[in-house]
């Protein structure tokens, strides 16, 4: 008899999901984890009385995160704080409250720039299209795959094939007339992101990114006290070094999981909640699948990383919070230029991008009396600067590295002041997440934050039958999370949580559990 039912990699949203569900199942069920918490790209920390959010600092519902967490009994436990972001450059300092005024405030702006109501009109299309089958609460095929949901969807199919490219993103900012606007609309976000998502986010800015009060580590505490409610067993700083794997008959299956210690943990079913890359070439190895899903594999851009400064200032929430005029997400441009930096960006990259600035204030209860955390992020590279003058990614730290560290953060420093003036002065405490830091604590390679690159012609995701890599070679394996589904983020990672759940339980994929 197997050790489990199900044995769940990764106590991130995905890993989460997945296994809360299973053990609501009735299934006897193991997560693991490598970490000493659960919330792989979502965890946060606290330092000298500071709270931080690791890595995403808010997300988006699409009607799929909230009725997820609804119905595992989390949503209700706590309040949720609508996101406000905020656009700052030297032409422009508008909020992001709806397209109408973003579009006023860019033609303010711009004057002269005919492009921009065209532009507007294409990106209220998608607009349209979110606000009639994508709401916070609703998704057209999350309950089911019925009729009534197809039926929402199919007007928008032809549509939805064309926005899913980064060529139409083009053609539809090649209206814009200013070089340098018409650059930075087209490239702003992930690298070469489909015009779906480049005028879907102006929506979900405006009405559906939510924090957690309490910050995303609570909520992901939230999550595995439930998932143990339901009977289910976790386990924490417990690495996972390959499957053993056998089968029976014809099948290839794997038969129990490895850790480091050498431990071995059979079940009937596994589910590995993590890095793709990694499922490939270590866990599973790239002799266990098609020399094609390999190359496919080995080839594939990820999403970009970033850098995060995480601030313990010596200011009152009040008063940082008056500073950023009451936004939660300002960004800061000092240009109109999107860098994506990689191995070979000059050593002072970072002090010419763009900055986003996060701040929830008191009610994610995040620091002392009388101060204040705040977060500074940008995209980077783990690649950059030889890793970071650290020579790769999993060796120790060296004292080139922490230097370059400190560097970039008072880079990064210097722009934000752009905002808060004189905010060099107000730090209390410091310190750097690179995207080797993000590989260290999430297992995600060169600490990638959403999977595959969302760029149609790149993403192995969109170019797979059904935008899914869920299945393996190997009958009793899934991979689960934002590298299995497509688009990749927090939202294909609960869903892919819910979708496998459903597939070990013998269910449709989107069934009702």
């Amino acid at each position: 008899m197997a050790d489990y039912d199900v044995v769940v990699v990764g106590a991130g949203m995905a890993g989460q999901v997945c296994a809360a569900y299973l053990a609501r199942d009735g299934k006897r069920v193991l997560l693991l984890e490598q970490n000493h918490h659960a919330g792989g790209n979502m965890s946060g920390f606290s330092r000298n009385g500071f709270t931080f959010d690791g890595g995403d600092q808010s997300f988006e519902s699409l009607g799929i995160v909230f009725p997820i967490l609804e119905d595992l009994g989390i949503y209700d436990a706590q309040p949720w704080i609508k996101a406000r972001y905020r656009m700052v450059s030297k032409d422009f300092d508008f909020f992001i409250d709806g397209i109408d005024s973003v579009e006023a405030a860019l033609r303010t702006a711009f004057p002269n720039e005919p492009g921009i109501r065209p532009l507007f009109e294409e990106i209220r299309s998608v607009s349209r299209f979110m606000q009639s089958v994508c709401t916070p609460w609703e998704f057209p095929l999350l309950h089911d795959f019925r009729l009534s949901g197809a039926l929402k969807l199919l007007p928008w199919l032809r549509r939805l094939k064309r926005w899913s490219t980064f060529r139409y993103r083009e053609t539809a900012c090649r209206v814009i007339q200013d070089p340098q606007l018409r650059n930075w609309l087209t490239t702003i976000g992930y690298y070469k992101m489909p015009h779906l998502f480049f005028a879907g986010f102006w929506q979900l800015w405006s009405h559906d990114y939510w924090y957690p009060v309490g910050g995303m580590q609570a909520l992901h505490d939230r999550l595995t006290a439930r998932y143990r409610a339901f009977g289910g067993e976790v386990r924490f700083k417990t690495q996972v070094d390959r499957f053993r794997l056998g089968r029976t008959g014809r099948r290839r299956e794997a038969q129990a999981i490895v850790t480091s210690t050498g431990e071995e943990i059979t079940a009937n079913h596994f589910v590995y909640a993590g890095d793709y890359q990694k499922l490939v070439e270590k866990l599973i190895g790239p002799d266990g699948f098609p020399g094609r899903t390999v190359r496919r594999v080995r080839a594939s851009r990820l999403t970009e990383a970033l850098v995060t400064v995480y601030l313990g200032l010596d200011m009152s929430d009040s008063e940082l919070s008056s500073t950023l005029g009451g936004a939660h997400h300002p960004f800061f441009f000092p240009n109109y230029k999107v860098i994506f930096p990689d191995e070979g960006s000059p050593a002072d990259v970072h002090s010419h991008m763009w900055v986003t600035l996060n701040h929830f204030g008191r009610e994610s209860t995040a620091a002392p009396e009388g101060k204040s955390a705040l977060t500074i992020q940008t995209y980077s590279s783990a690649r950059w600067q030889e890793h970071w003058r650290n020579g790769g990614t999993g060796l120790p730290r060296t004292p080139a590295y922490r230097r370059l560290k400190r560097a970039v953060a008072m880079e990064l420093i210097s722009t934000a002041e752009s905002l808060v003036p004189g905010l060099r002065d107000r730090v209390e405490y410091l310190d750097v997440g690179s995207p080797l830091s993000l590989e260290r604590f999430t297992g995600n390679s060169e600490g990638s934050t959403g999977g595959w690159c969302y760029q149609d012609t790149v993403s192995p995701l969109y170019r797979s039958p059904m935008l899914n890599m869920i299945r393996t070679p190997f009958h009793n394996v899934l991979a689960c999370g934002h590298y299995a589904l497509w688009p990749g983020g927090v939202i294909s990672a609960t869903l892919c949580g819910r979708i496998v759940a459903n597939m070990v339980a013998g269910r449709r994929a989107l069934a009702r559990m």
